[in-house]
This record gives structure tokens, sequence and C-alpha cells, in this order.
């Protein structure tokens, strides 16, 4: 026990005099969860299609549209009134999404069930948002279509009725019109309000139907960067074999899984920090309880150990540090792609996926993403406990009896 902690110490001594790789190591889980945040927006702020409307008729339907920004349509919309030809020359200048022209002689088109034409110029150099105000036209221009159909008599009827002096209509007019109206909709019913349907979702996330950020991305990101630190951690081995201190550690009067479990020890307390690390980040980002976290650490510390293992198995199998370079790489992509990092297993093929979940890093994005969504099952934990942790013992073990053939001897 002393040697495998004098092993460890002499590895963390190491790894801490090399700042610059400390820093990129502990930096990748960093940059990736700074360009989550950056791609999925840490204020969750809606983008506003900027509109210029432009009410020739200076109708009730304009001045409706241009209050709009400050209801529920403020969320999406910030609506500007402008003339038309002011509008065309700010859309010319790139200022707005899209110019809506409301032609003169709109509401007595309405009224009257009579052509007109709404005029929508949208900004060519933006491409969604002018998408989402010709879309909302053209729902509107439905809604007028249908408003027409069903009380364009009563309408017609009730704006041609005179009003008294101070521009009020009479009460059994008023009272006429919704009587004329509620006729209709009664005799409307089966058609705008049909039996309601009875809807059930299925999903990965019980609360919302569909997976969430946390179930996908994070644990993703963050086994991305654990399987390339742990790649990266067992390259030392080909830079201590160059020292001679491979070969000092094999005559020594001390057993080698002593000094590889120093190794193991020294790369858990490292997949421990930059797990943290990474976790700090995406965390908060995921709106997942800071009581999550320390077990989402401890999962990240094992499966990275149990990744380091793997690669140092394949780093003595090579004969020369480029080879042993290819034979990672040819690995590690692979468990990337099938593994839950490059594409979240929900957008894989069935097939594609249920094989990328038997991968030690899928396993670990699975039960990761269990975690950190409160959907834990402690049989299915246990189970990828041993799945992941017998063949790293395993792979620590054969690595342990490769250490004392040509691997150190060089030969």
């Amino acid at each position: 026990m002393r040697f495998l902690l004098i092993s460890a110490a002499k590895d963390l001594r190491r790894r801490l005099a090399d700042l610059p790789g400390l820093a990129v190591w502990l930096g990748i889980p960093i940059v990736i969860g700074t360009l989550m945040t950056l791609a999925f927006g840490g204020d969750n702020a809606v983008p506003k299609a900027h509109v210029l409307l432009a009410d020739e008729d200076d109708s009730l339907l304009g001045r409706l549209a241009a209050g709009a920004s400050s209801g529920e349509g403020g969320n999406y919309l910030d609506i500007e009134r402008v003339t038309a030809d002011d509008g065309r020359k700010r859309l010319d200048a790139g200022e707005g999404s899209a110019l809506v022209i409301l032609p003169k002689g709109l509401t007595d088109a309405v009224l009257n069930d009579t052509p007109a034409t709404i005029t929508v110029v949208t900004n060519p150099a933006q491409r969604i948002l002018p998408e989402v105000v010709r879309t909302g036209v053209e729902m509107l221009v439905e809604a007028l279509f249908y408003l027409q159909q069903i009380a364009g008599e009563s309408l017609r009827t009730f704006v041609k009725t005179p009003q008294d002096a101070q521009g009020f209509f009479a009460d059994a007019i008023v009272s006429g019109f919704s009587g004329d109206l509620n006729k209709r909709l009664r005799a409307l019913q089966p058609v705008l309000f049909p039996p309601v349907l009875s809807l059930e979702t299925t999903g990965d996330s019980p609360a919302s139907g569909r997976p969430d950020f946390a179930s996908l991305l994070v644990p993703s990101m963050l086994f991305m960067s654990l399987l390339f630190i742990g790649r990266g951690f067992s390259d030392d081995l080909w830079e201590e074999r160059e020292a001679g201190t491979l070969r000092r550690a094999v005559v020594a009067p001390h057993s080698t899984r002593a000094f590889l479990g120093g190794k193991l020890v020294a790369g858990a307390l490292f997949m421990g920090a930059i797990s943290l690390a990474g976790l700090l980040v995406t965390v908060p980002l995921a709106g997942v309880s800071w009581l999550r976290l320390p077990p989402a650490l401890l999962w990240c510390a094992f499966t990275g150990t149990a990744l380091i293992s793997l690669f140092t198995t394949l780093q003595f199998l090579a004969s020369t540090a480029r080879g042993a370079n290819i034979l990672t790489t040819m690995v590690l992509f692979p468990l990337m792609m099938l593994g839950g990092s490059f594409f979240p297993f929900e957008a894989m093929p069935r097939g594609m996926a249920a094989i990328g979940r038997l991968t030690p890093n899928g396993q670990g994005v699975a039960q990761l993403s269990a975690i950190l969504t409160g959907q834990t099952d402690p049989a299915a934990l246990a189970i990828a406990t041993l799945a992941i942790g017998l063949p790293a013992l395993g792979f620590f073990l054969l690595s342990a009896r490769l250490l004392r053939g040509r691997f150190t001897t060089g030969v």
C-alpha cells in the first residue's frame, strides 16, 4: 500500500508540474460547457421578429396588431408602426425582419367581402424570423376569412346602424348582434368544437414527454471529455518508458500492480477534478438540483478511471508510441460515436443505440443521465457498475502482466 501511494504521489507531482497540459485537460469540459451555454442561451431569451407595420387604412386591425407586442405576442414580435416608404427604406438598410403593409380600405373589404391585398416584404438577410411573420399574416388572413363567413352579415348590419350623439349603439342593436352571433356559433358547434381528444405522450422524460437538455447533452459532452482525457492520461506510459522509470519499477521489490494501481489512483483524482469542473459549468445550465452533483461526480470519476484502465492496456499492446497513438485513436472515436458522445442515443438508430449502450462510456452516459434527471434505478446502476468495473479490473491485471514483458525492456 505504501508503494502504491508513493507511485500515486509521483504521478500527481508530475501532472501538477505540467501546468499547460493540466490546463488543457481541465479546460476541455469547461470550454464544452461554455459553448453549450452560448449555443442554448443561458438567459433563455426568445428571439423576436422586428415587424415594421404600415397601416394605411388606420384600421382597428392595425391598432390591435400594434398592441400585440405588449401582450402575449410581445414574446415573439416587436411591432413598430411606420409609413410604407419609411418601412421600405429601413428594411433595405437591414432594419427589421419584415414590413407588413395594411392597404387603405382593408376594413371595408373585410366587412363587404371584397378583395384586399396585405403586402409582406421580408428581409433576405434573415431566414427564420421573416417566415414567422409571413406565417402569422397567413393565419391572420385565414382568421379574417372565417370571421367574414361566420359573422359577415351581422357585422355589416351592425356597422351600418347609426350611433347616438355620444357615439354608442343602442342596447337593442348590441344585444341583437350578440344573439345572432350566438345562434351562428351554436349551429357550427359540431365543426368548431369537436369532441375532445385524449392524448397520451411517452418519452424519456416523464415530466414533458421528451428527453430534456440534462438527459441528452450534459452526459454526452462530459463523457466526450473523459474519453479524450483517459486516452491522454495513458500516453504517459511511453514517456516513463523512455525515461527508464518503468524498468526500475519492474526490478524494484514491489509488485507491478502497486505501481499501476498508483497510476489509477492518480488518474481517479484527476478524473474527479475534471468531472467537477465540467459539472459545475453544466449543472446550472441544465437546471439540475445541486443534491445530484455528488453522485454524478462519483460516477464520472469511477467511469473515467475505468477508461484509463482500458487505454492503458491498449498502450501496452502497441510496439511503438506511434502505433499506440493509432490504436487508441481507432478505439476512441468508435466509442464516442457508438457510446452517445457524438450523438445522443435518442438521435441514433435503435440498433446502433442498443450496441452503444453496451460500451463502457455508453453505460456511463446512460447512468449519468439517470442520475441528473432523478430517475436512477438502483438495480440498473449496480449492473452498470459491475459491467464497467469488472472489465476494468481485467484490463488492470492484464496491464500489470504486460508491464513485465516486452513493453518495459523494449526488446
